[in-house]
C-alpha cells in the first residue's frame, strides 16, 4: 500500500510541474454587439424578416430568354405553352376557312359562280412552272437540282403486254369442251399412249389441295401465275402434296388404264379471278 500510494504522489507532483511551466494563454476576444443591433426576439417580430422575397425558377427564367417555351408576359404561374395557343389559333382559321369555301359552294350569285370556277381550278389543275422555268435558265442557266422535273419532256407511258403461253397437261384430244361442261374439259391421250400417262404442270405454280374425287380419283388444284388456278382430275396417283411448288413440265401425276381397258380422261379445268374460263383460250392443245 505504501509502494502505491508514493508512485501517485509523484505522478501529481510531475503533473503540477508540467501546468506549471506551460504559459497562460490569452483570453479569447468576445465578439462585441453594437448598439443598435436588435435581439432576435425583436429580429423575428420584424415583419420585412418574417416575408421572404419570391424567388423566380432559373429554369423558367431561361427558357422565357430564350422565347420558345411560354408566353410573352406570363408571370410564371398558369404558363400555358405556345403550341396549345397556336394549334388552337390555326383549328379556328382552318374552320373559318372550310366555312367560307362551303358558303361559296351554296351560293347561287354570279360572284359566287366565279369564286367557285376559281377554287376548282386552283384544286384541280397542275400549276404552271413556266414561268419558274424561264426565270431559273435565266439567272442559273438550267433547272435547279432539287427540282429535276424542269427541262424534261414527259414521255408517256406506253402499256407493255407480254404474252405467255401455257404448255399443254398431256398430249391428246378433247373428248368434251368448255361449252359442253360449262367449268372444265376433258383430254383423251393420243393414241400411241399405252398404259401409265403423265399429266405435267402447264406452269409454274404452287400445290393448293390434294383431294379425293367421289369417282374415287384424285383432284390436284394449283395456283400458277397470272392469276390462274388449274385444276387437274381424274388422276390415278401422284407424289405432290399442299405447298408444293411446280415448274413448267413437272410432273403433276399419273393416269392408268381402268379394269375394262377404257382409255383414262384428264378433267382440265382453268379458273381465272375466281371464274371457269376456256382452257383452250390459254393453252394450246395442237
Amino acid at each position: 500500500m505504501e509502494q502505491r500510494s508514493g508512485i501517485k504522489g509523484r505522478r501529481q507532483e510531475r503533473i503540477r510541474s508540467l501546468l506549471d511551466e506551460q504559459p497562460e494563454a490569452a483570453p479569447l476576444p468576445l465578439y462585441e454587439l453594437n448598439e443598435d443591433t436588435a435581439s432576435f426576439r425583436e429580429w423575428a417580430q420584424q415583419p420585412e424578416r418574417r416575408e421572404h422575397a419570391h424567388e423566380p425558377d432559373p429554369e423558367k427564367l431561361w427558357k422565357q430568354s430564350r422565347g420558345g417555351w411560354m408566353h410573352e408576359g406570363d408571370g410564371g404561374d398558369g404558363g400555358r405553352p405556345r403550341f396549345t395557343g397556336g394549334f388552337v389559333r390555326r383549328t379556328i382559321a382552318s374552320v373559318l376557312v372550310f366555312g367560307a369555301v362551303w358558303g361559296i359552294f351554296m351560293a347561287r350569285e354570279p360572284w359566287a359562280v366565279r369564286a367557285q370556277s376559281f377554287i376548282t381550278d386552283a384544286l384541280s389543275n397542275d400549276m404552271d412552272f413556266a414561268a419558274a422555268r424561264v426565270w431559273y435558265e435565266t439567272h442559273f442557266e438550267g433547272a435547279p437540282s432539287f427540282i429535276p422535273i424542269f427541262g424534261e419532256d414527259e414521255i408517256p407511258a406506253e402499256k407493255v403486254s407480254a404474252s405467255h403461253n401455257l404448255s399443254a397437261p398431256l398430249e391428246g384430244d378433247i373428248l368434251r369442251s368448255f361449252a359442253d361442261t360449262l367449268y372444265g374439259v376433258e383430254i383423251m391421250p393420243s393414241a400411241d399412249s399405252s398404259g401409265s400417262v403423265t399429266v405435267k404442270s402447264v406452269d409454274t405454280g404452287r400445290v393448293l389441295s390434294v383431294s379425293k374425287e367421289a369417282q374415287g380419283g384424285i383432284r390436284i388444284v394449283i395456283r400458277h401465275t397470272g392469276s390462274l388456278t388449274a385444276e387437274y382430275g381424274h388422276l390415278t396417283g401422284t407424289r405432290l402434296s399442299a405447298d408444293d411448288w411446280v415448274e413448267s413440265g413437272d410432273t403433276v401425276g399419273w393416269m392408268q388404264e381402268t379394269e375394262n381397258n377404257a382409255a383414262p380422261l384428264l378433267f382440265f379445268a382453268v379458273m381465272k379471278d375466281k371464274t371457269y374460263i376456256d382452257p383452250a383460250e390459254v393453252v394450246s392443245f395442237d
